[in-house]
């Protein structure tokens, strides 16, 4: 075929198939939008609501997709129904209730959650009660569930925790972590309320400001909160005061001062707190643990990275942490530590209190006493001299750390 035979064919072609989507976009534009479905009077949805006990099954499947489509308009309707309707009515009334429970709306599942728990306390109709009772708490574990799901797609790690209140569980707690990498807004960790099921919550980051710690008081069983490097002032720490079941605080690098501790003297059931970095000044801390009862780890920042023990009037070595400042100085297990700068250490207990004192960044002395045995069983000692520039705490571990 010659070329410009062919040239005219896909010219004609391209033509018709922009003529072609022309028309079409008119078309479509000259169908008037669909109207909006009416919201339903009171009068249908009560009627839907008696229908749910009809003898027609197709009747009853069609008015409880009616009250579901109807959302959260559909639950004082129910009401009656529930209270007094048959075996049937009620099965599928509180499934309605249910479905409208885990409504994304707060103030729908409010208004279904309050429907149960009032229908629990029906003491003349002990089966609905019970009945009640029981889609009230299967609501609040679904919605638990959802909860945790939303905030994971959102990019808050939901992990299971092996160490709570300091101390190392066969089978670990939910934990919630929220840090940079979570990708929703403040109106996102509303849904943090409904984490009956998780004891420890974690935020770390720039982003997480006042506004973040009004969400997490709102967690029922909130049992530790952890602060890593975030925004959040001694201010918005007030939503804390009178939480019923926190334990345990840790703020870490968090721009809190002396003005938060009032706060936190409300709290019935606080025992540790932890200051690392802080604002808040060691005599203040001093007052608060004196006042309070609570026990207070205050220190100005600094991260060593080891554990240890008291052995035979010694400080002796442990465990060196992994990636830790002891472990790129060269720091060993077993190592007796006699020295920190131009302090004697005796006893981790000293040990611990001399790093307390140091801030991040800083470069120290310290003099251990290295034990080695040869071939034959032979055991040498030798004092070792090492630099070690200490760093910040880890989020993990200084949620982890239990002051001895």
């Amino acid at each position: 075929m010659p070329t410009a035979v062919m040239c005219r064919l896909i010219a004609t072609a391209a033509m018709c198939l922009v003529v072609n989507i022309a028309t079409i976009a008119a078309q479509e534009a000259a169908v008037p939008p669909r109207p909006r479905k009416p919201a339903p009077s009171q009068e249908q949805l009560a009627a839907w609501a008696r229908e749910l006990d009809a003898d027609e099954f197709l009747t009853r499947e069609t008015a409880m997709t009616q009250l579901l489509e109807a959302g959260p308009a559909a639950l004082a309707a129910l009401k009656p129904v529930l209270a007094a309707g048959s075996l049937e009515a009620t099965s599928r009334g509180l499934f309605v209730v249910g479905q409208l429970g885990l409504s994304a709306d707060d103030e729908t599942h409010e208004q279904a959650g309050k429907l149960l728990a009032e229908l629990a306390t029906r003491d003349e109709t002990p089966l609905l009660a019970r009945r009640a009772a029981a889609a009230l708490v299967e609501l609040r574990q679904e919605r638990t569930v959802l909860a945790r799901t939303e905030l994971a797609n959102l990019g808050a790690k939901v992990s299971r925790s092996q160490i709570i209140g300091g101390f190392f569980l066969n089978e670990g707690v939910p934990t919630v972590e929220i840090g940079d990498d979570f990708r929703g807004t403040e109106r996102d960790l509303k849904r943090l309320r409904w984490l009956t099921d998780v004891p420890v919550l974690m935020l770390t980051g720039k982003q997480a400001t006042d506004g973040w710690l009004q969400h997490a008081a709102a967690i029922p069983g909130l049992e530790e909160l952890h602060l890593h490097q975030t925004a959040i002032t001694s201010a918005g720490l007030t939503p804390l005061r009178e939480h019923a079941t926190l334990r345990q605080l840790g703020l870490y690098y968090t721009p809190v001062g002396d003005e938060a501790l009032p706060s936190l003297e409300k709290l019935p059931l606080l025992r540790f707190v932890k200051f690392y970095g802080t604002r808040v000044t060691a005599q203040a801390a001093d007052k608060f643990m004196a006042a309070s009862g609570v026990v207070v780890d205050h220190r100005r920042g600094a991260y060593l990275g080891v554990s240890g023990r008291d052995v035979e009037g010694g400080c002796r070595i442990f465990e060196v942490k992994v990636r830790s400042p002891a472990e790129k100085a060269g720091l060993a297990q077993d190592d007796e530590v006699i020295r920190f700068e131009k302090a004697p250490i005796t006893t981790f207990g000293e040990l611990t209190a001399a790093i307390s004192l140091r801030d991040v960044g800083e470069d120290v002395e310290i003099e251990v006493i290295r034990r080695l045995i040869d071939n034959q069983g032979n055991t040498t000692s030798r004092n070792v001299i090492v630099k070690v520039a200490l760093m910040p705490w880890e989020l993990e571990t200084a949620a982890a750390n239990i002051r001895k």
